[in-house]
C-alpha cells in the first residue's frame, strides 16, 4: 500500500485550537434530523455541524462548512443548551458530531463529548478518518465512529496511510473496551466509501485490503455518490459487482445510498 505524503493534522496552530476548546467552538448549525447515511440509517439524532475541513471532496454536500470561518463562534454553554433543548422536544438516539471535519476542532469536540457522556447522551462521530492524532484524544469518548475512506479520484490526494492508522486506533480502542468487559462503541466503527463514476477498481481494492488488514469484522458501506456539480455515481451493475467483491473479503459489506436528499431533510 502506497504511503501518503506526511501532512499536518490541521492547518491552524494547536494553541488556537486549545484556546477555542476552552472558550467554545465554531459552529455552522445544530438541528434535529434523521441519519441519512450508513448503518444507522433513519435513526433520530441531534446534528452538530462544526466548521473546517482538511479535505475538499468533489462530491461534498456541505462545501460551505469546509471553511474555518464558516458559521459563528458559540460558547460551550450555548451549544449545550441547544442540544438539551432539542433533546427535551423529542428523544434522540445520539449526538452526531459532523462537519466539515469535527476533528479539526478536537479541543472543543473533546470537551463537548465528555459533557454529552455526563448527560447520558451517546456520541456519534462522523469523520473523514485522516486526523489520527486528534482521533486518539476522543476515541474513548465515541459510541459510534462513522469513518469515510476518501479516494484519490475524489480528493486529488492519497490518504491511505492515514486511513490505515485511523482504523488501527479505532480497533485498539475496541479491544481495550472488550478487555474491560464493556461494549464500547468504537466496536461500532464502520467504514463508508463514496463511489463516483471516476472511482477506479484499484482504489476500491485498496479500500477492501485496508479494512481487511485491520479487521474483516469492520462493516463497509458502499454509498453511490448523489449527483451534484458534475459528479455522478457509477453504473448500478458496477456497484453490485464491487459489493460482491467486498463480500469476498469482509464479513459485513452493504450498499446504502444517501437518503436524506430523498426524504427532503437536512
Amino acid at each position: 500500500m502506497k504511503a501518503a505524503r506526511s501532512r499536518p493534522e490541521a492547518e491552524r496552530p494547536l494553541h488556537h485550537q486549545e484556546r477555542r476548546g476552552r472558550q467554545g467552538a465554531r459552529v455552522v448549525e445544530v438541528f434535529s434530523s434523521l441519519q441519512g447515511e450508513g448503518v444507522f440509517l433513519g435513526q433520530r439524532q441531534v446534528f452538530v455541524r462544526l466548521a473546517g475541513c482538511n479535505l475538499a471532496c468533489d462530491y461534498c454536500d456541505q462545501a460551505p462548512a469546509r471553511a474555518e470561518t464558516a458559521g459563528e463562534d458559540w460558547s460551550l454553554r450555548r451549544l449545550q443548551s441547544a442540544i438539551m433543548r432539542l433533546q427535551g422536544e423529542r428523544r434522540h438516539a445520539a449526538v452526531s458530531w459532523t462537519g466539515g471535519e469535527p476533528l479539526r476542532q478536537v479541543e472543543s469536540l473533546a470537551a463537548m463529548m465528555r459533557w454529552a457522556r455526563g448527560k447520558g447522551l451517546r456520541n456519534y462521530l462522523e469523520t473523514n478518518g485522516t486526523l489520527v492524532e486528534a482521533f486518539r484524544r476522543v476515541a474513548p469518548l465515541c459510541d459510534t465512529v462513522a469513518a469515510d475512506i476518501k479516494l484519490p479520484s475524489s480528493t486529488g490526494r492519497e490518504t491511505w496511510s492515514e486511513h490505515l492508522e485511523f482504523l488501527r486506533v479505532a480497533k485498539a480502542a475496541w479491544d481495550t473496551e472488550r478487555r474491560r468487559g464493556s461494549r464500547g462503541a468504537v466496536e461500532r466503527t464502520f467504514v463508508k466509501v463514496v463511489l463516483t463514476g471516476r472511482t477506479t477498481d484499484f482504489e476500491f481494492r485498496q479500500v477492501v485490503r485496508l479494512i481487511a488488514e485491520v479487521s474483516p469484522d469492520i462493516p463497509l458501506v458502499l454509498q453511490p455518490a448523489t449527483p451534484r456539480r458534475g459528479v455522478t455515481p457509477p453504473e448500478p451493475a458496477r456497484v453490485v459487482r464491487l459489493l460482491r467483491q467486498a463480500r469476498g473479503y469482509l464479513k459485513d459489506a452493504r450498499l446504502i445510498p444517501q437518503w436524506h436528499p430523498v426524504w427532503g431533510v437536512r
